[in-house]
């Protein structure tokens, strides 16, 4: 009798500088079980995952870590191989893997926005900004007494950008053919007594998501293939896809935002290590 071969799994953790997400897959490729913490100490929230999950221990091979805060671990955790993964590699890895292509421009939109030209396995940090799901969250917070991505979402379905944005119809009497009427000509340049807080909070979004969007079009401006994949939490916000297919008519883009978007970084570190 042939005993039984035990099957592993690596465990993958993001350790972002407002969220910690954690990913635990086998060896297959398969993907077990993933968790998103608000930002917490990175070995409490290791522990929290295992127990949370039920994962057996004796049953992982590996934990690697990438992110800001990769550095707050320092030795093997529960004496099982610990690897740090640079966190730009950890992002093209993913995107490209998530997304099933060879080469694309990654953005990472997390408490700011990294740009990540990912070819196979090079990868290349080109650029970032500080405007990101930080900047959408705690605006929201601050003007709108709003806490979460949930209730954006749903702000955002009430909300009217009337009242919020100039278009190119409220500038231009004209048609101008390689612009749609609904293009957003200045970003709250139609604020008004009217606006609600939900259309304000609709705008707030609209202004990062077009933003974010637009850099990336001009990050690819010179590329053959413009894949541009997104991931991070706010790329799976609704509205984010909603935004990007407009930009998508007006260049020679594709917006692609994969499953797992938001677990990216933390795939792409393992699968580096693979």
């Amino acid at each position: 009798m042939y005993e039984r071969v035990k099957k592993m799994s690596i465990i993958g953790i993001d350790l972002g500088s407002s969220t910690t997400k954690m990913i635990n897959m086998n060896e297959e490729g398969q993907i077990l079980n993933t968790l998103m913490l608000n930002r917490t100490n990175a070995k409490k929230a290791i522990d929290f995952f295992i127990d949370d999950k039920k994962i057996d221990k004796q049953k992982i091979s590996k934990i690697v870590l990438t992110g800001v805060r990769k550095n707050e671990i320092e030795e093997n955790i529960y004496n099982i191989d610990t690897i740090k993964v640079d966190e730009f590699i950890a992002i093209g890895t993913g995107g490209l893997y998530l997304s099933n292509k060879k080469e694309g421009l990654v953005v990472s939109i997390g408490t700011g926005t990294a740009f990540v030209k990912a070819e196979n396995k090079n990868f290349e940090h080109i650029g970032g900004t500080g405007i990101g799901g930080g900047t959408l969250l705690n605006l929201c917070k601050k003007i709108g007494d709003i806490s979460s991505f949930n209730e954006i979402n749903e702000s955002i379905l009430k909300g009217k950008l009337d009242n919020i944005d100039l278009t190119i119809q409220d500038v231009s009497m004209q048609e101008i053919k390689t612009l749609p009427k609904d293009t957003t000509s200045a970003n709250f340049g139609k604020l008004n007594e009217k606006a609600t807080r939900d259309d304000i909070i609709k705008g707030i979004a609209n202004m990062i998501i077009e933003t974010i969007g637009m850099m990336a079009v001009f990050a690819t401006q010179k590329e053959e293939k413009k894949n541009i994949i997104v991931i991070g939490n706010v790329a799976t916000m609704p509205y984010t896809s909603t935004v990007l297919k407009k930009i998508e008519k007006l260049h020679n883009v594709k917006f692609i935002i994969p499953k797992y978007a938001e677990f990216a970084t933390a795939i792409g570190a393992i699968k580096s290590v693979k």
